[in-house]
C-alpha cells in the first residue's frame, strides 16, 4: 500500500513539473510525464585544443518547442585526458554525471567563458533551425569553428551527437534551466522593439505582417561599400549582409555582445545578418529591409539611396582582392633576386671556361 502511494506521489510530482513546461496543458503534461513529449534536444560535443593540451566536453541543451536554449554545460582541464576518456554517444545523463565528476578534479579550468561564448555562437549562428531537424552533419562543421574562435585556436578536434529529452528530465537531473520569463520578455520588448502602430494603410499592413514574424525588431543600417559594394537594388531576400547596430536599447547590447562586435570604445562595429524582405519605401523613396541578425529579431533599415552596401560576398571578393595587392611587391621582389640570381650563375660560368 505504502509503495502504491510513493508510485502515485512520484507520478503526481512529475506532471506538477511537466506543467510549467507545457504553458498548463494537462494532456501534454500527462504525455511528458510518462516519457512521451520530448521538448529538448541535448547538444553534446567534446573537444581537444591540441596546441594548447586543452581538452572538455559540453552539454547544450536547446528547448525546440519554446525555442530557447535551456543551459550549457561544460568541464574544461588542463591536459587531453577527456577526449579519449568520453564516449560522446553514451546517454547525456551519464554525461552529466561525468562533468559534476570532472569538476572536482584539480586540474580543471573555470568554463564560464567557454559557456558564455557557445551561448554566444549559438545565437550569432543561428543553429535553432538545424538543431530541430538533427542535421547533425551542420553542426559537426559548424560547433568547431565556435570552439576555435572561443580557444582562439586554429588546432581542434570535435566530436558531435544529438539526443532527445525532456524538461522534466533536465529538472530531476538537477540542471539549472534558463526559461525566459514573461515578464522579462515583455521588459525586453517595451525597450527594445519598436513600437507597433495599427495599421491603416496595405502598406502599414505589409510592414506590420512582416514585423510579426520576429520577436523584435531593432533599429539597423547597412554598411556602406561605394567602391567594391552591391547597390541596394540587386540585393535579394536571402543575402548576407553587413548591419550596423547603432541602438542602445538591451536587446541590441545583447545581439553586440554575442557577436562580439565592439571597438575597443564600446562602439558597435557591423554584423553579419541575412535579408529576410525587402519592401519598396511607399512612405519615402528607396527601400525597407528586414535582416536577421539573431534568432527571432529582425533590423529594419530603411535607405532612401540605392547606395553599394557591403554583402558577405564582396567583402570576401574585397579581402581577396587586398591580399593580391599586398603580395604584388613580394612578387616583384622574387622575380628580381630569382633575375639576378640567374645573371650571377650565367657569369661565374662564363669566368670559370676563361680560366
Amino acid at each position: 500500500m505504502a509503495s502504491n502511494q510513493s508510485s502515485i506521489g512520484e507520478k503526481a510530482k512529475r506532471i506538477e513539473i511537466s506543467l510549467r513546461f507545457t504553458n498548463g496543458d494537462m494532456e501534454k503534461a500527462k504525455l511528458m510525464a510518462s516519457g512521451g513529449m520530448f521538448d529538448i534536444t541535448v547538444v553534446k560535443g567534446k573537444f581537444l585544443i591540441v596546441d594548447q593540451d586543452v581538452s572538455g566536453f559540453f552539454l547544450a541543451y536547446f528547448n525546440v518547442t519554446g525555442e530557447y536554449i535551456a543551459a550549457v554545460k561544460s568541464v574544461i582541464v588542463s591536459n587531453n585526458s577527456i577526449f579519449p576518456r568520453i564516449r560522446i554517444f553514451e546517454e547525456w545523463k551519464s554525461l552529466y554525471k561525468n562533468i559534476i565528476a570532472f569538476q572536482k578534479g584539480d586540474d580543471t579550468i573555470n568554463p564560464e567563458k567557454f559557456n558564455s561564448d557557445m551561448l554566444g555562437s549559438f545565437i550569432k549562428v543561428d543553429v535553432f533551425p538545424d538543431v530541430q531537424k538533427e542535421n547533425l552533419d551542420y553542426l559537426s562543421s559548424t560547433i568547431p569553428e565556435m570552439i576555435k574562435e572561443s580557444f582562439t585556436s586554429s588546432n581542434v578536434k570535435c566530436q558531435v551527437d544529438l539526443e532527445q529529452t525532456s524538461s522534466l528530465e533536465l529538472v530531476l537531473m538537477g540542471v539549472d534551466i534558463m526559461v525566459p520569463t514573461a515578464g522579462e520578455a515583455a521588459q525586453e520588448e517595451s525597450q527594445g522593439a519598436e513600437p507597433r502602430s495599427v495599421p491603416e494603410s496595405e502598406f502599414e499592413k505589409k510592414l506590420s505582417e512582416i514585423e510579426s514574424k520576429a520577436q523584435f525588431v531593432v533599429e539597423g543600417s547597412c554598411l556602406l561599400s561605394p567602391v567594391k559594394g552591391k547597390l541596394i537594388s540587386d540585393i535579394a531576400p536571402g543575402e548576407r549582409i553587413y548591419v550596423i547596430l547603432p541602438s542602445r536599447d538591451p536587446i541590441t547590447q545583447k545581439i553586440l555582445d554575442a557577436y562580439k562586435a565592439r571597438n575597443t570604445d564600446g562602439s558597435p562595429l557591423p554584423v553579419i545578418g541575412r535579408v529576410m524582405e525587402k519592401v519598396p519605401n511607399e512612405a519615402a523613396k528607396g527601400c525597407i529591409l528586414y535582416v536577421l541578425v539573431a534568432k527571432g529579431i529582425y533590423a529594419k533599415m530603411i535607405e532612401e539611396e540605392n547606395v553599394k552596401i557591403q554583402t558577405e560576398i564582396t567583402a570576401v571578393a574585397t579581402r581577396g582582392e587586398s591580399t593580391r595587392e599586398e603580395n604584388e611587391p613580394n612578387r616583384i621582389l622574387n622575380w628580381t633576386l630569382y633575375v639576378i640570381f640567374i645573371l650571377l650563375i650565367i657569369a661565374l660560368i662564363v669566368i670559370f671556361s676563361m680560366l
